[in-house]
């Protein structure tokens, strides 16, 4: 859970970083209002269901969410001074379209609140909103605050590295279930549930855990969702994984041999795979360019002859998105921050050999990094 100072410093760097400061901002990216105020339904039960819900934040450091009487209960958990919530659904009546009633709500909301300047994110504002202020309040004043509040977002707060730490304490839990159980015989959705199962326990609430869950040539090709494909003795097992914790996420891989030992090919892939991780982290640190990194990696297989069989992107951040910025890419413009979380994730690609990717997490530094993922990897499972 973020908390209520954190999520206070966010909502004043964003009026700090705006040029022209508007007098309300609507927020509706969900993304975002658990960003700013800690606001977060979860989607495993009914009452969710086509919920939506809109921030409006003041230049007097006001904040009031809206939503519906379905949602109170995660609205209380939220850190904001007020929530306006009208009855959609009582259970005795037929409801009303929830999300034309979502726009009223706001739209009336907002006559409350003076002013004829209004900063929004037009990415994700219902064109109701917009029409409805437009008609209300003639010469208003709508300003696009899309491009101040995602750069807002690389460098983590405290509250939110704690968040992202339950997501990668899931994955780690599920990735050593996956290594130590995962049997010749299973299916993919088995390995898969197995890994879920695990990873769910330890987060202590239902989570999203979605990624890649292949199997034998599948892992040749990169990755995919699992399947009813049986996996054979001798198999790799590619487990490239994120657990959904309140919106926020690590992310992070690891490829077995299941119930042989590697071959000395396997092997010498996957230490070309971690030789590449070794030679990124030495270039990890805030200032350096995305695209740096990557070449560090391609020279590192090209120094190997693999080259050409290194087809997927080096890296990228993690937060409440995936991927985020940065992109370690050839053609990235991004460079490296204090705060950013990022993924670097290597693999090697062999058609009737091997398809294997490593992955690890870190927190970016001023002077290098933090490993956040703890998990050892490693292509023997029984190591």
């Amino acid at each position: 859970m973020l908390t209520a100072a954190g999520c206070r410093a966010r909502r004043q760097r964003l009026w700090d970083r705006l040029p022209e400061r508007p007098d309300w901002i609507v927020i509706a990216d969900p993304q975002h209002q658990m960003y700013f105020a800690n606001y977060f339904h979860t989607p495993f039960v009914f009452r969710t269901t086509n919920a939506g819900s809109l921030l409006i934040l003041g230049s007097d450091g006001s904040s009031i969410l809206v939503c519906d009487n379905f949602l109170t209960g995660f609205a209380s958990q939220a850190h904001i001074d007020e929530v306006v919530a009208p009855v959609w659904y009582r259970g005795k009546e037929s409801a009303v379209h929830r999300e034309a009633m979502l726009v009223a709500t706001i739209l009336d909301r907002l006559k409350k609140c003076p002013g004829k300047h209004i900063g929004l994110e037009f990415s994700q504002t219902p064109a109701g909103v917009v029409e409805g202020l437009r008609a209300e309040r003639g010469e208003i004043k709508l300003t696009n605050v899309d491009p101040i509040i995602h750069p807002l977002k690389r460098s983590k707060d405290a509250d939110e590295l704690e968040v992202i730490m339950r997501s990668i304490r899931a994955i780690d839990a599920g990735q050593a279930a996956g290594m130590a159980e995962i049997r010749p015989g299973m299916t993919e959705m088995e390995a898969y549930l197995l890994v879920q199962k695990a990873a769910i326990l330890n987060a202590g609430e239902q989570c999203i855990v979605y990624g890649d869950f292949v199997s034998g040539p599948r892992c040749e090709a990169g990755g995919g969702p699992p399947s009813d494909r049986v996996i054979e003795k001798g198999d790799l097992v590619l487990l490239d994984f994120s657990v959904v914790v309140r919106g926020y996420r690590g992310d992070f891989c690891n490829t077995f041999r299941c119930g042989e030992t590697p071959t000395d090919e396997q092997f010498r892939l996957y230490h070309a795979c971690i030789d590449a991780i070794t030679a990124a982290e030495s270039k990890v640190r805030a200032g350096v360019a995305g695209k740096d990194i990557d070449r560090t990696v391609r020279d590192s297989f090209a120094s190997k002859h693999l080259a050409d069989t290194f087809t997927t992107h080096t890296g990228h951040g993690v937060g409440l998105g995936h991927p985020d910025p940065p992109y370690l890419t050839p053609d990235s413009s991004d460079t490296l921050v204090a705060g950013d979380v990022i993924a670097i994730e290597p693999g090697q690609y062999h058609k009737g050999v091997a398809g294997m990717r490593y992955e690890r997490n870190y927190l970016v530094t001023e002077t290098g990094f933090e490993l956040l993922s703890m998990l050892k990897l490693q292509i023997d499972a029984s190591a």
